[in-house]
């Protein structure tokens, strides 16, 4: 695969199309973005382009143009954080980088290794430090069939996956001119920065770490679901069974590789808070509007998969029952570092921990910049130890698991029989 690396075409800086208001110059951070661990996102689009009408120079200008257009509504992507609490919307730009190959988007797709997806990636620069560093990185990779990949790696600090959605189809509406929407700032009304919180940065784990990718199909699916409402689990979602299932096995070969016994562990959930906070906020607020619950074992009772599940669906409907009140800002911040969450924090390194976060249910499948929707879309990134991102499959009715552990784990989790049952390797 090495053979058809892309041919780096050119890089620039895409400017906001008109200058940032001074009254917008300085955007502050809210306390949830202050909490997430300085980290881009990183997300890749392939792109089949059928009718291919366009020249690779027409949709690479068309890209830039609308991309500056929508970075004038996006106006923090374009800025840079100058400490722990704010950026300066200062319109420096988003890093764009054109690249070409000489190969087929299908047929990379088809025979493709995961790791080869960082071909299409952008570079990380500028990682030197917090106010030097570029919060949108993006490069375009035109196929010689007229297949496009996109591939970006946004500032987990400024943006969630959700809000990562709304830029990904204004750009793309843009694209097909249309018209998108401001955002909203009112995140920071509800969760103020604190002077107390540091920013993290996020470090690369030790070890020799390997993400593979695993398809749960519909009929798979389904046949998960009614195992664990067979043992009387009433009407999980497709998210909780999967990712019961995942942990089940990930801690399995964690034993199996380490003591041969049982580790006490903590699976950590992320959870979308946008539809569940009252009062209601804006459609378009704009950054990290997600936590988490989490699940904490230390029995081979508390492993059965039933009870994973069981477990999974009464901590979100407890999560979600709190969430939903009328609370004062002071009583929804502590509710957010209860006991539960404690455990995503905890260093104890006795305790193993995976932390999953979903992107199924997400409009990302839906940007269509002209020339249909996505053939297929993924988390481009290895993450981190213990990491597991959950995605739709294109026709929406299947999940696609990206699992990142270390290689001797992966070696035993990639062969569980039990797993298998219901999904493939990639």
């Amino acid at each position: 695969m090495e053979t058809m690396k892309p041919e780096i075409i050119s890089r620039e800086t895409i400017k906001p199309s008109s200058p940032t208001p001074h009254s917008k110059r300085i955007y502050k951070l809210s306390l949830l973005d202050q909490l997430t661990a300085g980290s881009y996102v990183p997300i890749i689009f392939f792109y089949q382009n059928k009718e291919g009408n366009d020249n690779n120079s027409v949709i690479s200008s068309g890209l830039k143009k609308s991309l500056s257009e929508t970075l004038t509504h996006y106006y923090p992507l374009a800025g840079r954080i100058i400490d722990g609490a704010t950026i300066e919307c200062n319109d420096e730009g988003a890093c764009f980088t054109e690249a070409r190959v000489k190969f087929h988007v299908k047929e990379f797709l088809k025979h493709h290794d995961d790791s080869n997806l960082k071909l299409f990636m952008p570079d990380e620069i500028g990682r030197k430090g917090w106010d030097k560093r570029s919060l949108l990185i993006i490069q375009i990779t035109l196929f010689s069939c007229g297949g496009i990949a996109i591939g970006m790696r946004i500032a987990h600090e400024v943006a969630d996956i959700a809000a990562i959605s709304a830029f990904l189809n204004d750009w793309a509406a843009t694209m097909t001119h249309k018209s998108g929407k401001e955002i909203s700032a009112e995140l920071t009304r509800f969760f103020p920065p604190s002077d107390l919180v540091s920013m993290p940065q996020a470090l690369p784990d030790k070890g020799n770490l390997v993400r593979k990718r695993f398809i749960f199909d519909s009929i798979k699916l389904g046949k998960l679901k009614a195992k664990a409402t067979q043992s009387g689990v009433g009407n999980p979602t497709r998210v909780q069974v999967v990712a019961a299932l995942i942990y089940r096995c990930a801690v399995a070969a964690e034993s199996k590789v380490t003591s041969g016994f049982l580790k006490p562990s903590a699976f950590t959930q992320v959870v979308n808070l946008r539809k569940r906070i009252i009062p209601r906020l804006p459609e378009k607020s704009f950054g990290n509007m997600a936590w988490f619950y989490a699940i904490q074992t230390a029995e081979e009772s508390d492993m059965e998969f039933p009870a994973l599940v069981g477990q999974l669906k009464a901590g979100l409907a407890d999560f979600c029952d709190s969430i939903g009140k009328n609370l004062t800002r002071q009583e929804l911040i502590q509710l957010l570092f209860r006991e539960d969450a404690k455990a995503h924090f905890n260093d104890d390194q006795h305790v193993n921990k995976y932390l999953c976060t979903s992107w199924c249910r997400s409009s990302l499948y839906e940007a269509d910049f002209g020339w249909g929707k996505p053939i297929w879309l993924g988390h481009a990134g290895t993450g981190s130890k213990n990491f597991i991102c959950l995605n739709d499959t294109r026709e929406g009715d299947g999940i696609e698991a990206f699992v990142t552990l270390e290689q001797q784990e992966m070696a035993l989790f990639e062969h569980d029989e039990e797993l298998l049952q219901f999904c493939y390797l990639h």
